[in-house]
């Protein structure tokens, strides 16, 4: 059984999730959009996220990984009442582009999810934290803290949205980039490059040949939900690109639909 626990060597001296700001440089988020293409990927995802806060009468979405905006953008333009936050400052630069380059005025903060004041923020109806984002962060019990915030963001029996590559299946050799569900942009192409129990890099090449990558942590679906459970959260139901019955060893994201307390 693969294992949280093993010790990570990071030869900066810097933990990687303390990192994660810099592996967001201004060059690579300028080719965001690029890698996403928002209008494949907007076919790809349909209504999923759209029909799950609507079943549950979410009205007020906090986006807490918003990136380049585009899950935002959806919502919004769905008619609901969104904040976006992100960490990085170089996405919240492309983002706020992004919606004014649309015509929509949605409140975007930047801030690491440790600092989120949910008194000063409010209770939010749902919190999506999409684009396998908990994976920067490389130590259980931080992770169980932000998930811990992210519950005092919402109100009881609100709904937590969360999504994470299938590291089940990286680790065991089924690594897929298919394009239909996150990097639906025919330009760029992503490669794993270090890859362990506890790192995984993603390399991406785009068309010019100019590299990035992104080092993360291959949280195990069953491990995520058992972090929901220690932050007070209930799992209702996990996807495999957005369906409920799916090869655990096939799905390129697993998307977990969590209830806070109270609920």
């Amino acid at each position: 059984m693969l294992s949280d626990s093993t010790p990570l060597i990071v030869a900066s001296g810097e933990r990687p999730d303390q990192d994660y700001v810099r592996q967001y440089s201004a060059d690579f988020v300028s080719r965001w959009d690029e890698l996403i293409d928002w209008n494949k990927r907007a076919e790809s995802e349909g209504a999923f996220f759209t029909d799950l806060l609507l079943r549950t009468g979410a009205c007020r979405v906090f986006d807490a990984s918003t990136g380049s905006g585009f899950h935002a953008v959806q919502l919004r333009r769905a008619g609901f009442d969104v904040t976006a936050c992100d960490g990085s400052p170089t996405m919240v630069r492309r983002a706020k582009a992004n919606f004014a380059s649309r015509g929509l005025d949605i409140p975007i903060i930047c801030q690491d999810w440790r600092d989120l004041d949910p008194q000063r923020l409010g209770a939010f109806d749902a919190v999506l934290c999409l684009g396998s984002s908990l994976c920067h962060l490389f130590q259980q019990s931080e992770r169980v803290e932000v998930l811990q915030r992210f519950g005092q963001l919402l109100r009881p029996g609100g709904m937590l949205l969360i999504d994470q590559r299938n590291f089940q299946a990286i680790l065991a050799g089924y690594f897929s980039s298919s394009g239909r569900y996150d990097s639906c942009g025919k330009t760029a192409s992503v490669t794993l490059g270090e890859l362990s129990p506890s790192l995984c890099e993603f390399v991406y090449t785009f068309a010019d040949g100019v590299r990035h990558s992104l080092s993360v942590f291959p949280i195990l679906p069953g491990v995520l939900r058992e972090e929901l459970a220690l932050a007070g959260f209930v799992v209702d139901s996990s996807y495999g690109d957005f369906k409920r019955v799916y090869d655990p060893l096939r799905a390129d994201f697993i998307i977990h639909q969590a209830t806070a307390a109270g609920g």
